[in-house]
């Protein structure tokens, strides 16, 4: 079962470390990369790092009284702000001026998370703003983002920015294969899907996924359903947004089976008897139309369009007898 340790980056984690053991430590960083890649999950480790009662080697224990209040988020100076519906107010914002200017509880350094800064209200992010002109003693601020381009200059520019990269497949592989639940061509699909972003799949999820993805090849692709499956999938954007990327793979899959691709880059390596059995009933053209309309209703949903026709026609032109 993967871990949110399994999300942290420990090449962070040991380059905070040594900024720690020299006293170095700036007052704000922001965590930028693509979503999934632990980002949230290392800035905790980070708040564990610089309030550790028993380091360690490796940076915390884990096990002490402030690892562990950490860890259930009940530790009274490590404080998380994340979105609501869709941004970061000024009150979110001002909680934590206010937090900052108190005396810590316990902590030998209190820690401030702010998670998708780049979705701050303009007023919340002159508001942080002023609390990264005038750090307080003793205090970290770890922002996180997504999107750098969308974070304002202003606040950029008084941080500290840690870049976060995708994992290697290789990497990842590794990881979802020490899961004893999923088969080593199961871990590589896994592992594809990711898109080298450990937290795209949740903890113990792993089964959940290959069974999402084999349902919807099995309905949607290989077999004449009526409307009702479809019906259900649509009634949830997350799941329309996973059933489209399943597809992308798939008929991305199918593509590549017509040049003779090994198996080793086909991210559905685990249904490879499947995959040369449908192969046979597409076009080259017909397999290239198809992507490209995957791709467009792709952008259709996150545009918030309804894409139940677009989705209805697709199902005309993939459904072969």
């Amino acid at each position: 079962m993967m871990t949110a340790e399994h999300f942290v980056s420990h090449d962070m984690i040991n380059r905070f470390a040594k900024l720690l053991e020299i006293k170095r430590l700036a007052h704000a960083y922001l965590f930028a990369g693509p979503k999934r890649t632990g980002k949230s999950e290392t800035a905790l480790s980070v708040a564990k790092l610089v309030n550790c009662d028993r380091p360690t080697k490796e940076g915390f224990c884990d096990t002490c009284a402030s690892c562990l209040k950490i860890n259930s988020h009940r530790h009274p100076d490590v404080h998380m702000t994340a979105p609501g519906e869709d941004s970061i107010k000024i009150d979110d914002i001002r909680e934590i001026l206010t937090q900052s200017q108190l005396r810590s509880f316990e902590a030998k350094i209190k820690v401030f998370i702010v998670a998708d800064v780049d979705r701050l209200t303009l007023e919340a992010g002159n508001a942080l703003l002023k609390t990264l002109e005038e750090p307080t003693k003793d205090t970290l601020i770890l922002l996180t983002t997504s999107v750098l381009d969308r974070v304002l200059d202003t606040i950029k520019s008084r941080c500290q920015v840690c870049f976060f990269f995708p994992l290697s497949r290789e990497t990842l592989k590794k990881r979802f294969s020490a899961d004893q639940q999923v088969s080593d061509l199961e871990s590589h699909f896994l592992a594809y899907f990711s898109e080298g972003c450990p937290g795209r799949i949740a903890e113990g999820e792993s089964k959940d996924v290959l069974k999402r993805r084999n349902e919807i090849i099995d309905q949607f692709v290989l077999s004449d359903n009526d409307e009702t499956y479809l019906k259900k999938i649509l009634e949830d954007d997350r799941k329309t947004a996973e059933m489209i990327q399943f597809l992308f793979c798939w008929f991305r899959d199918l593509m590549l089976f017509q040049f003779n691709i090994t198996k080793a880059h086909l991210v559905n390596a685990d249904r490879v008897a499947d995959l040369e059995r449908s192969s046979r009933n597409y076009s080259f053209e017909e397999l290239s139309d198809i992507l490209d309309d995957l791709t467009k209703t792709r952008k259709a949903l996150d545009d918030n369009f309804n894409v139940k026709i677009p989705l209805a026609l697709l199902k005309e032109k993939i459904w072969k007898k």
